[in-house]
């Protein structure tokens, strides 16, 4: 069975909103030549245009610059993080989307690596809530990928609510390149790509026991 799948309400998705607003001008543009029909439709079309343009001025005041949102984790400042007990390790998803990112973590420390868990994260324009992962420990958070789907299934909700406390989860992280780590006999030898990353799988019961 796949697991549930949790996503961006159509209200908050952007290209749903986008979508609106195109077809309501369509619309209008259509009709603008026939003189009662296309004022009745040009109104109509404005009165369903105009929730959707005000909503999505909204999630750009409150996602652009410098803010996190759903789609980036720009800035740790007033989380709390607390790393938190692991059973077991994993692969993130969709790595091979962050070798830059990766690459960059690699230059902040020699072996060990920290990632930060942001629940509800969606892709560029996506609407599918996931778990994503990004390295700590250097100027800014640099994405490493998603936790498996299967895992943020069971554990994406109670990250959430600890976000929403002031608490952001933190585990450990290994990089591999190729599929091998880091010499360490060999410390200035860059790892090839593809560049993976493995982290530890928090235990659901220590998440339930932080608080904030």
């Amino acid at each position: 069975m796949h697991p549930r799948s949790r996503k961006l309400p159509l209200f908050d998705w952007e290209p749903f909103l986008l979508g609106i607003v195109l077809l309501a001008a369509l619309a209008a543009s259509l009709t603008v030549r026939l003189a009662v029909t296309g004022t009745i439709v040009g109104v109509i079309a404005a009165l369903v245009a105009l929730p959707a343009i005000v909503q999505l001025v909204r999630i750009g005041l409150r996602t652009g610059g410098e803010r996190n949102s759903a789609s980036r984790l720009v800035r740790l400042d007033g989380f709390d993080l607390r790393p938190v007990a692991t059973d077991g390790t994993l692969m993130l998803d969709e790595t091979n989307r962050r070798q830059d990112s990766i690459d960059l973590a690699l230059g902040w420390t020699e072996h060990s690596f920290t990632v930060v868990l942001w629940p509800s994260a969606t892709r560029w324009l996506g609407r599918e809530l996931r778990t994503e992962a990004y390295f700590v420990g250097g100027p800014r958070p640099a994405r490493a990928g998603f936790l498996p789907r299967g895992t943020d299934a069971s554990i994406g909700e109670a990250l959430e609510s600890l976000r929403d406390t002031g608490v952001l989860v933190t585990v450990d992280a290994r990089i591999f390149g190729d599929g091998k780590l880091p010499d360490p006999t060999r410390p200035f030898t860059r790892l090839a790509r593809p560049l993976t990353v493995e982290v530890g799988r928090p235990v659901d019961d220590a998440l339930a026991g932080i608080r904030p």
